[in-house]
């Protein structure tokens, strides 16, 4: 049997290399040598594979750090902007319930004004219509009734008044006894 005195094998690199040095050996020797050398170029074509993969993926783990970093401030940034208008609306009802303490101070003293410009209407009124009774008793002799008990009825109750269904409270009592 004649066998050939070297094989070719391809390194990583792309060069060729010589399996068996040139002289003669037996055919096992000659195979485990071979095989052996096959195996060290693939484990080093899987290696630089393997650095391959690492170089990506560590290019892959910096981008997404940049990223989360990033996303992280984007983050902050918004709780801040939140924790601002949080506050804002906070602020927003606190004017609101102010405002419409005031407005409904406003209101009621509004009421009271009006109310008070009716009672003493009421009380021109009441004084007019006595000063005409009591010029027209001087000119009728004798049907004039100096008791005011009679006039009672004619007086209006204004403690009892009141405007929209509440009961407004007064100081002053109109009548004149």
């Amino acid at each position: 049997m004649d066998y050939p005195s070297t094989y070719v094998v391809n390194e990583p690199n792309g060069k060729e290399v010589d399996c068996v040095p040139s002289g003669y050996l037996d055919s096992e020797k000659i195979s485990k040598r071979c095989s052996g050398q096959r195996s060290r170029v693939r484990k080093l074509q899987y290696i630089v594979q393997l650095e391959i993969t690492i170089d990506i993926l560590q290019t892959l783990g910096t981008d997404l750090a940049a990223r989360v970093a990033s996303l992280f401030q984007y983050h902050l940034a918004l709780s801040v902007g939140n924790k601002n208008l949080r506050q804002q609306i906070a602020s927003l009802r606190q004017e609101k319930i102010i405002k419409d303490d005031i407005s409904c101070l406003l209101n009621s003293t509004g009421e009271r004004q009006s109310l008070k410009n009716e009672a003493e209407r009421l009380k021109m009124m009441l004084r007019h219509h006595q000063r005409s009774k009591s010029m027209a008793s001087c000119f009728e002799k004798g049907t004039y009734v100096a008791d005011p008990s009679t006039l009672n009825w004619q007086m209006l109750d204004l403690e009892k008044l009141t405007l929209g269904g509440s009961q407004v409270p007064l100081k002053h009592s109109l009548r004149h006894g």
